[in-house]
């Protein structure tokens, strides 16, 4: 069984990063959403910005919240 999950798992990595490859603006998009999203709560500190992404944005990976921040924060 667990080598068939690991197949599966495998598959399901290689169908995101395909994806992710047909899309190039999307990360774009998403990096600007984000920023748009912490304009609008406009949060107290960077710890409560990363604290208001992880809790909108969950299946994103912290580099890319840390991104959204930076970029946030440039503006």
């Amino acid at each position: 069984m667990r080598a068939s999950t690991g197949a599966a798992e495998t598959t399901a990595t290689h169908l995101q990063q395909r994806n992710r490859a047909s899309r190039p603006e999307s990360g774009e998009q998403l990096l600007r959403a984000m920023t748009e999203m912490l304009a609008q709560r406009q949060p107290a500190s960077a710890a409560e910005a990363l604290n208001v992404l992880r809790r909108g944005y969950p299946e994103i990976p912290l580099a890319l919240r840390i991104a959204a921040l930076r970029a946030g924060s440039s503006r």
